[in-house]
């Protein structure tokens, strides 16, 4: 059943990424800990290897459909590169207890800027 339920993350999370841009942090990470038992950690580090595969797929799709800014991507994708090697590291740090309460967060503080105000 672990391999099956991964599988369905894997569908459920890839459907998400390409149809709204999420899937890994917003949705594979936080299903990884609380249904899978994972680590906070390897959580993370699990779904970011997964997401780079959806990603490309996504991001190929997007393009066929002349939804990418590729100037966009460039920059973002290059300053990108730092905030991750500078994010992956200092996560080491960070007891799995409170890198589990600053993803809680940062979701729920999306999830209220996200939310419809009704204009």
């Amino acid at each position: 059943m672990h391999w099956m339920g991964l599988a369905i993350l894997g569908a459920a999370a890839g459907f998400l990424g390409g149809a709204l841009g999420v899937g890994g942090g917003v949705m594979m990470v936080p299903v990884l800990i609380v249904l899978f038992g994972y680590d906070a950690h390897v959580a993370i580090g699990t779904s970011l290897g997964a997401v780079i595969l959806n990603a490309a797929a996504a991001t190929w799709q997007h393009g066929g459909y002349h939804n990418v800014d590729w100037a966009a991507v460039l920059v973002l994708g290059t300053v990108g590169i730092v905030g991750a090697v500078l994010g992956a590291a200092a996560i080491q740090r960070v007891p799995d207890l409170w890198a589990k309460r600053a993803l809680a967060v940062f979701l729920v503080a999306m999830a209220i800027r996200l939310w419809p105000s009704g204009s």
